[in-house]
């Protein structure tokens, strides 16, 4: 009798844990979004710290230079090919991440010409950025 009485409470005990551990499941997240009435913000590069580099690289009488290449660079770190000018001298770089704040170096570069500024320098702060980096040859 004693060992029934036993069995019962541990059946008893047993679903109730079960029913508590269900409840926390669903207040952790278990549900979806449709049924919760909650929304989750998909990330985009707009609100997903980093940086957008874009310009156009013009020759002295101020035509579009083609296939120059712009490179970036992160404080120590070496310089990253992340964009070629088209046709028109235009160009725009992938989005790139940034996780905290760092010094950017942006370059044009191509063979046998200088540009004009040598590079662009500055500080990205912590959040979405998209710079304009215009370069010039020099005469």
């Amino acid at each position: 009798m004693a060992s029934r009485k036993i069995r019962m409470m541990t059946t008893i005990v047993c679903g109730m844990l079960l029913i508590v551990l269900v409840g926390i499941g669903s207040a952790c997240g278990g549900s979806d979004e449709s049924t919760s009435g909650r929304t989750t913000e998909t990330p985009t590069a707009e609100t997903t710290p980093g940086l957008v580099v874009y310009g156009v690289v013009r020759d002295a009488d101020g035509k579009g230079v083609e296939k120059v290449g712009i490179y970036r660079s992160y404080a120590s770190y070496p310089s990253e090919l992340i964009a070629t000018t088209d046709a028109k001298g235009e160009y725009q770089s992938d989005f790139y991440y940034i996780p905290g704040d760092e010094m950017v170096t942006v370059k044009a570069v191509t063979s046998g010409i200088e540009f004009t500024p040598a590079y662009y320098y500055w500080r990205h702060y912590y959040g979405y950025e998209k710079a304009e980096c215009n370069f010039s040859t020099q005469r």
